[in-house]
């Protein structure tokens, strides 16, 4: 069977007392997500539903919780919006509806015809096969991982290939000053007619390559658990092992012709650089200690190494020889195939048809599942845990990684140190925040809630929501009266709100009476158009001298089309999107929008973006700061956003509750 889905472990996790920054992590409970590629003769089959799969933790079967079949789809370039920042990059990377592609130009062993030829092909695959929210970045060996830039519109991406990466293929080039500076010393340090140089040369570029490729495995592990293709292209490699007799060779040269003078630099500092020449000689401990190490490389071990990490990484690799047919010469390419196949990927060699094996690999990625199950062993014990993804229909092969390791009692335990000062703490603003959860009522008909502006003309703004009881139409189905009444000691106000047929949802705002302080008892009562139904009502306090405002909260999804629906209950689907707006003075000095995250439930930063931005009511002029968020990213649980906001008195901080279901 073959292996490529992907897992994302997410496990409960306690709040750290501690002065040091905190590195984002996904938090929810022991939900375990697999991305899965069921294929028939090499194709992904489509159609399947859930009951067609089956998971396995450690031989024990598993309740899928959650299902979705994507289907990637290719919209305009110009609809397309790349990250603004590395901060977006990487959250946009954790993205698990999203695909994500390396390009690796391995330009020391491709040559520059080769390199030209295959450059066409690939950018057609970039613009013809990319979706809409894939993520593809470019990267050679002179690069660190870290380094590359993913984009989505890869009209820009493959745009810059001509210019930027036209001279890639370097195999036959003559050594560059800047490039190969390393190479050059060790012509230096051994020179003609002993190969000592040139032995050392091959095998320093060959580990170069394959050290980059493990950084890239490393990093995307890091940055994203699901499924990542790494397309590298490449006229392969020998893997060179160790070589005894260039081990020895130091006893029969004379001594390199490194030197080891030393100068006083241009900053006073003493050095054995010599300025005045742009590649300097190595001494001679520097020359005999890279001919030692490089004599000492076993680069087929390494290989297996690369191809542990990428399966352990959840990372595919697709290896393209640009060369095309081979007549004549070594055969390169046994090390890109057995990272291919051990990888779940796929090698396009010995083929002048790049076009034709660019488009296999898009095959292997056309569509794909997710699904999801909380894992029934839930003890912390750090050990890993096997997956087996079956399809029960026959004659499907399915791509499923081989398991994940389990958190262990460190990974959720704060150190024994400040146990007793976490039990005895006074709730921190993320668990008060959480707190308000607990009257959150997901199965009441009939919902409410309010919010009040800032300044002394307050405003009142209330929330109502209607749900059916069954499927079918209600009896508030022809429309509805809502009454509002809002008291606050000897003062109140009141209003009256009309749904038209088929309205479930409603927003609405009052005056505030003068003089209103303390708390505000908002009561609704909704009474059916016609009369003839029990009429519900509900009910919410608010803290009028709470120092920061609650914001009004929004749905859009599948439910409500493009346009937002406001949500008196603070539970969302992973399907939509949630919209936050706090009310904030008439100036800007009362308040300007500034950052946005979302917290776990012990406090810690996810990578989920947080678009803030500024918005003004041309009615009656209120300001607000209005926070997105897409919620597809994050399993079911209780989540809080923070929203920054700057005012002259300084920043402060809103957090919102809101629970995640499926």
């Amino acid at each position: 069977m073959r292996r490529a889905a992907c897992v994302t472990l997410l496990v409960s996790g306690l709040a750290v007392l501690s002065a040091q920054p905190q590195q984002p992590i996904r938090v929810g409970t022991n939900f375990v997500r697999v991305d899965v590629y069921p294929t028939r003769n090499g194709r992904v089959v489509d159609g399947l539903v859930a009951a067609d799969f089956e998971v396995l933790e450690d031989g024990v079967p598993q309740k899928i919780e959650t299902f979705e079949h994507f289907l990637p789809t290719l919209g305009p370039q110009s609809a397309r919006t790349e990250p603004s920042s590395q901060r977006d990059m990487l959250q946009a990377l954790t993205n698990p509806r999203a695909r994500v592609f390396v390009l690796f130009l391995d330009g020391a062993f491709v040559d520059d015809v080769h390199a030209r030829v295959i450059n066409e092909p690939l950018i057609k695959f970039l613009t013809t096969h990319l979706a809409d929210e894939d993520l593809v970045g470019v990267m050679t060996p002179s690069m660190s991982a870290s380094e590359v830039t993913f984009g989505r519109k890869t009209t820009v991406i493959a745009g810059g290939m001509p210019t930027a990466f036209l001279g890639w293929g370097r195999q036959d080039h003559e050594l560059d000053p800047v490039l190969d500076r390393r190479e050059i010393q060790y012509t230096l340090c051994y020179p003609p007619p002993n190969d000592v140089a040139g032995k050392m040369v091959v095998r320093s570029r060959e580990r170069k390559t394959l050290e980059s490729l493990q950084d890239a495995v490393k990093y995307l592990a890091s940055v994203r658990e699901e499924r990542k293709a790494i397309i590298a292209v490449t006229e392969g490699w020998v893997l060179y092992r160790q070589d005894p007799d260039l081990m020895r060779q130091r006893g029969t040269l004379e001594d390199p012709l490194g030197v080891d003078k030393i100068r006083v630099g241009p900053t006073g500092k003493l050095t054995l650089e010599d300025t005045k020449t742009s590649v300097n000689a190595l001494s001679p401990n520097a020359c005999d200690g890279d001919r030692a190490y490089l004599a000492g490389i076993d680069n087929d071990k390494f290989l297996r190494d690369i191809i542990d990490d990428a399966n352990r990484g959840n990372s595919t690799f697709y290896m393209i020889d640009p060369g095309g047919l081979k007549v004549r010469g070594a055969d390169r390419n046994g090390a890109l195939r057995t990272l291919a196949e051990n990888t779940d990927g796929l090698a396009i060699l010995n083929t002048n048809d790049l076009d034709k094996g660019l488009n296999r690999i898009a095959d292997d990625m056309a569509s794909y599942y997710l699904l999801g199950y909380y894992a029934s062993n839930t003890k912390p014990d750090g050990r890993f845990r096997a997956i087996t993804v079956r399809v029960k229909q026959p004659g499907i092969d399915v791509r499923a990684r081989k398991g994940y390791r389990a958190p262990g009692a460190d990974d959720i335990k704060p150190p024994a140190a400040i146990k007793n000062t976490l039990a005895t703490a006074a709730p921190t603003p993320v668990q008060a925040a959480l707190e308000q959860l607990g009257r959150s009522r997901p199965t009441a008909r009939f919902r409410v809630d309010a919010i009040v502006g800032p300044g002394p003309a307050r405003s009142l703004w209330v929330v109502g929501e209607l749900r059916s009881a069954t499927s079918r139409p209600d009896e508030f189905a022809q429309g509805a009266r809502a009454a509002v009444q809002a008291v606050a000691g000897s003062a109140s106000t009141t209003g009256t709100v009309v749904l038209k047929p088929g309205q479930r949802v409603f927003l609405t705002r009052l005056d505030m009476p003068p003089g209103a302080s303390g708390n505000l008892d908002v009561r609704v009562r909704l009474t059916s158009e016609e009369g003839a139904a029990e009429p519900l009502s509900e009910g919410v306090r608010l803290d009028l001298n709470a120092a920061e405002g609650k914001p009004l909260l929004f749905r859009r999804g599948p439910t409500t089309g493009p346009q937002l629906s406001p949500a008196a209950e603070p539970v969302f689907s992973r399907t939509e999107r949630v919209r936050l707006e706090i009310p904030v003075g008439a100036g800007p000095r009362d308040g300007k929008a500034g950052s946005g995250r979302v917290l776990d439930r012990g406090g810690l930063a996810t990578q989920i973006p947080v678009a803030v931005a500024e918005r003004t009511d041309p009615e009656i002029g209120q300001r607000w700061i209005t926070a997105d968020i897409s919620l597809g990213a994050l399993s079911a649980g209780d989540y809080v956003i923070e929203v920054a906001i700057a005012r002259e008195a300084g920043e402060a901080h809103v957090l919102t509750a809101i629970r995640v279901v499926r």
